[in-house]
């Protein structure tokens, strides 16, 4: 029989969470609505050490400044929460806007961008300023492909989405993307991998589907995968056991998964 490989404790693990949206409510169990007032609460009920914070009041509503700006309000002296603003390019050729608004960001103690694809979508003429200079800073880009309206639709990118994705990418190799997949029916692309394998600066979250961030970790690399809970419109603990227990990954990969990956990307902006 089979010995099972020692699971690692879970503080060992160091939870850093790539997608936590405050200001929404979807899974029974999470408080009504995930606030700067619970977050904390559900984090340590399911040992989450730090979280990457987004406003939903940013997805959803123009201007977007004004939810980013909240954000950062609200979130002031919270340390283990670490504000992601909610972009979209500008509507004509701006290289100077797209980068007075990255510098403006970063100025505010930013360090990651959620790209609304599924708003915009990832066509390189439309994303071609802002991501260039996002790149130069080497800001880390979650890209968010949930429609805006609700219910939500077209959450996950298809094989013609990533068509255009691929020359985003590989335009911009030095920009670390992450594709982030909550608010939605769980789903990837066939076509995620071999886009992965074209396209190095490319990583994925673990929220898509329950057995793909697994096989991306062990064809490419522990080092392509972030860990995710994407609450509250996902239960975080079936995404902590689902990485904590996993019986194919050593205890290395899973602390590069659930923590240092992220850890590393963000201590890369500059």
């Amino acid at each position: 029989m089979r010995a099972m490989r020692k699971m690692p404790n879970i503080k060992e693990l160091a939870l850093f969470d790539s997608c936590v949206t405050l200001g929404a409510s979807c899974t029974p169990g999470l408080p009504e609505h995930l606030t700067t007032g619970n977050v904390l609460d559900v984090m340590d009920a399911h040992d989450i050490a730090e979280a990457l914070v987004h406003s939903n009041e940013a997805r959803l509503i123009r201007p977007r400044r004004r939810g980013n700006e909240r954000l950062l309000r609200e979130i002031e002296g919270m340390d283990r929460l670490h504000p992601v603003w909610v972009l979209e390019p500008p509507k004509g050729p701006d290289p100077a806007g797209a980068a007075k608004m990255v510098e403006e960001m970063l100025a505010a103690g930013v360090r990651a961008a959620r790209l609304m694809m599924g708003h915009a979508p990832p066509l390189h003429w439309m994303w071609k300023d802002l991501c260039a200079a996002l790149e130069a800073h080497r800001v880390v880009c979650l890209l968010d492909f949930a429609a805006v309206r609700f219910p939500a639709t077209n959450c996950m990118p298809d094989a013609l989405m990533l068509n255009e994705l691929l020359e985003i990418c590989l335009a911009h190799p030095d920009l670390p993307m992450i594709l982030s997949h909550h608010s939605g029916g769980l789903g990837v692309s066939p076509a995620t991998i071999p886009l992965m394998h074209r396209a190095a600066n490319v990583r994925i979250d673990l929220t898509g589907i329950v057995d793909y961030w697994r096989k991306v970790a062990v064809e490419l690399g522990p080092e392509r995968v972030v860990f995710a809970t994407g609450m509250p419109f996902y239960d975080p603990a079936t995404l902590v056991g689902n990485v904590q227990y996993d019986e194919t990954l050593d205890a290395a990969a899973k602390r590069m998964i659930c923590g240092g990956n992220l850890r590393r990307l963000l201590e890369g902006v500059r």
